[in-house]
């Protein structure tokens, strides 16, 4: 019994302890990104230009880390040659209740490049 209670202990801390450390950038909240679903309630569109400013410290990681740091992305592409493209909405999401109509290439986004190898390679937000 307690030979299994080791165990047990053990794969509960070998599991905790396997979270993707997020890059450190001040004033840069994961939390109030990841639940500002859309970008309706405007605190992606606060804290962008940290993302922009720093945005070397996102390119090690691979997509299911992004994952973790920035949350499920609100669109995604798949492209040639085994390329994966994430979409963040920052503003003007349709999805927004009291948001007047943009077309798609009018709404401020972020995207987050992937390679064939699944790793980060550019990250870049249009109409910002």
């Amino acid at each position: 019994m307690i030979r299994f209670l080791k165990k047990l202990a053990l794969s509960l801390c070998i599991l905790t302890s396997c979270k993707t450390a997020a890059p450190k950038i001040d004033n840069l909240d994961y939390e109030k990104w990841e639940l500002d679903k859309f970008g309706c309630s405007g605190e992606r569109m606060k804290m962008v230009s940290l993302l922009v400013e720093n945005k070397e410290e996102f390119f090690r990681y691979r997509q299911n880390q992004i994952i973790d740091i920035l949350g499920k992305p609100d669109n995604l592409t798949l492209y040639e040659r085994g390329q994966t493209i994430y979409f963040y909405y920052i503003k003007y999401h349709p999805n927004c209740p009291n948001v007047p109509y943009r077309a798609e290439e009018e709404r401020i986004k972020l995207e987050l490049r992937f390679d064939a190898l699944n790793r980060s390679k550019e990250l870049y937000v249009y109409n910002y």
